[in-house]
């Protein structure tokens, strides 16, 4: 390329070099001038606001005052014996509120409150005060008075507010206030930091004022300044002014402007290079412009990547809920037969096999609600119950739960605790109970010989019960590879086609999450061939009332004679729910939908109706108000395979007196039919 060539090619980037400039030069000088202009905007509008703010807690704050003078005279005098209790509720609700007190017709102080810091001023004489003739002036105007700033008697300044109270026709005196309203001013610009704030009296004394305001040294357009009128009859004004804090105002803003200034010269500059390289560079402009293409549509591939990703997981999640609800209907006719069959005489050759079922659905049954606790917990909808319940009770009954699977292991469960407790907590006794029962199931499940030994302390701090727990075993331990990751989804200690435990991984999981939830917190320290301890801590709320026991001894009462309905689409389960009434001696009948049911109630005699939830025709929930509307004394029990809380709220909603969650074990008609079936009895 020619010298000549060259130059020709300097021109027209040069020029434009030189457009650039003079407009970025004009632009800013503009933009210096705008700066101004807005904070002058910005300091008179939010002076405005300020000022409003405070002259409008002054009127609220007097408001008060003149509320207490109007119910003495709306009482003519009687509410005088309520003076102290309102008083005091006046000075707890305003802060700007140093004492109130009552003067006679003669100005005589009479009552204060506050008496104990302003004993002194009880008797006081204010007749001969400079103030008398204004307070006089506003008594014969019945209008309520507001000092000068004035220094009091028993220490301190503040404006004395004066509400003449007149009845039966007649001036009775004034309620009388002191006033300061530092404490609430300053709770009204907490944060306002950038400005200066100072409010005079009409005879220029400052009794208000922020961050050291400096009038005579800032202009008067940074300023603004308005007056109130807070007493008509006096032309009394107060005097409102809003500044910066600091002279330095305009710097911080004029540095921006700087920056953008010498930003404008070198884009000024770039742009001239660019428009120079713009001939030469052309060919890779075209070459970036097709990159730039593909680029997005690779950005538009990876979303779409990424929503048939989030479909994908979401579907997941759907099917594994939905196969777990599906699984648990079958396995809970299986549970349920199990029961019943425990009950009958059968062969004693039957009955191993008959235990080994039992385990075995249970330990399903389990699985299938681990999968649908993990579900609720990642997607965010487990919700937690408020029962009133002692925590260490809730141990003690889990530990005897437990005792026997222990003692068939030849191993031992104790409670180290000296605590003789009955303090009760608020919170999800299921949950609470979960993470224990998770916890010494693992302990259990990985310790051959020796024992559990669980440690328990529990203290109040701050209005709650703190509980800290530790769960110690003498099992297999965790490898020190491992302890990182015990919490995660699906981590055994042992796997592989040797593994010596059963297990889905997923116990440590929950109830880590669990915790977590709860606000709680949980660690754990193991060695291998010696054993593992659990640290667990917890926080419920202290419950003022004690947990209700229930006091009835099912052993002990014949229910024969009685009638129940059982509501179920479901052939298979209410045959069991049958077989397993008629070993509690309990006659029973069955309808296969909420029309049947609704019909059967209405015509027969039944102590108890147990009502399934999903039905096809009409739900229990829908029969269940239907029932409701002409009976309103049956007992119902809800029955479902959902165990969600929402489920058990809506049910109970409707008119249900209880939930039970499938499967319904013998024990469990046993405990809680007495609490509907007693009386008849």
């Amino acid at each position: 390329m020619s010298l000549k060539s060259s130059k020709k090619e300097l021109i027209f980037p040069i020029a434009i070099f030189a457009v650039f400039i003079t407009i970025v030069l004009v632009l800013w000088n503009k933009s210096l001038k705008t700066q101004k202009a807005t904070f002058i905007r910005e300091i008179q509008t939010t002076g405005s606001l300020r000022a409003k703010e405070f002259f409008s807690l002054v009127k609220y704050d007097v408001k008060s005052l003149e509320n207490l003078k109007k119910r003495i005279e709306m009482t003519n005098g009687s509410y005088f014996q309520y003076w102290e209790k309102d008083a005091r509720l006046i000075l707890e609700q305003n802060p700007s509120f140093k004492f109130v007190e009552w003067l006679d017709t003669l100005m005589i102080i009479k009552k204060i409150t506050p008496l104990e810091a302003n004993r002194t001023a009880v008797g006081l004489d204010l007749s001969k005060h400079p103030r008398y003739p204004e307070w006089d002036n506003h008594v014969k105007d019945s209008s309520t008075n507001i000092s000068q700033w004035t220094k009091l008697h028993q220490g301190g300044s503040a404006f004395l507010v004066d509400a003449p109270v007149y009845f039966e026709g007649k001036f009775k005196g004034s309620v009388t206030a002191g006033m300061d309203f530092t404490s609430p001013f300053n709770e009204l610009v907490a944060g306002l930091d950038k400005y200066a704030i100072e409010v005079k009296d009409e005879r220029g004394t400052i009794f208000y004022s922020k961050n050291n305001p400096n009038t005579s040294e800032i202009g008067n357009e940074f300023i603004f300044t308005t007056s109130f009128e807070v007493d008509a009859l006096d032309g009394q004004k107060w005097t409102f002014s809003l500044m910066p804090s600091h002279l330095d105002f305009l710097a911080e803003r004029k540095e921006a402007t700087y920056v953008y200034l010498i930003f404008g010269l070198l884009l000024s500059f770039l742009t001239s290079l660019l428009v120079y390289f713009y001939q030469s560079s052309r060919g890779k402009n075209d070459y970036l412009g097709d990159a730039n293409i593909k680029l997005k549509e690779l950005n538009k591939s990876l979303k779409k990547e990424q929503l048939r990703a989030e479909k994908s997981s979401k579907a997941k999640t759907e099917f594994i809920s939905n196969m777990s609800h599906e699984i648990r209907t079958p396995l809970n006719a299986i549970i349920g037969f199990i029961e019943v069959l425990k009950l009958s005489e059968i062969h004693s050759s039957l009955q191993e096999y008959l235990s080994l079922m039992d385990i075995s659905s249970k330990k399903l049954l389990l699985l299938v609600n681990d999968i649908l606790e993990i579900d609720k917990i990642e997607s965010g909808k487990t919700t937690f119950r408020k029962d009133i319940f002692s925590p260490l009770q809730e141990l003690k009954n889990i530990i005897r739960i437990y005792q026997r699977t222990a003692e068939e292991k030849g191993l031992h469960i104790s409670l180290d605790s000296t605590i003789n407790s009955d303090l009760n907590a608020v919170g999800d006794i299921g949950k609470y109970g979960q993470i224990i029962t998770n916890i010494l199931r693992n302990s259990l499940k990985f310790t051959e010989k020796g024992g559990i030994t669980i440690s328990y302390h529990e203290n109040i701090v701050n209005d709650e019960l703190a509980i800290d727990m530790v769960i110690k075993d003498t099992g297999i331990g965790i490898p020190k590879n491992k302890l990182k990751t015990i919490f995660d989804r699906f981590t055994q200690v042992d796997i592989g086609k040797a593994k010596r435990h059963e297990g889905s991984g997923l116990g440590l999981y929950i109830t880590y999450k669990l915790v977590e939830l709860l606000g709680g917190k949980i660690e754990v320290m193991s060695q291998e061939n010696v054993g593992t301890e659990f640290y667990l801590s917890l926080k419920f709320p202290l419950a003022e009332t004690k947990s209700k026991i229930s006091t009835t001894n099912s052993e002990s009462i014949d229910l024969s004679g009685c009638k129940v309905l059982i509501v179920d689409d479901n052939r298979v389960n209410v045959m069991v729910l049958k077989k397993t009434l008629e070993k509690l001696g309990v006659q029973s009948e069955s309808a296969s939908d909420g029309f049947e049911a609704v019909k059967a109630a209405r015509k027969n005699c039944y102590h108890l109706i147990f009502m399934d939830i999903h039905m096809p025709k009409m739900d229990g929930l829908r029969a269940t108000r239907e029932i409701r509307k002409f009976n309103k004394d049956i007992g119902i029990i809800g029955l479902s395979a959902d165990v969600t809380r929402e489920a058990i709220d809506e049910a109970k909603g409707v008119g249900m007196n209880d939930y039970f969650t499938k499967p319904i074990s013998f024990d469990k008609l046993r405990k809680h039919l007495p609490n509907y079936l007693v009386k008849i009895s």
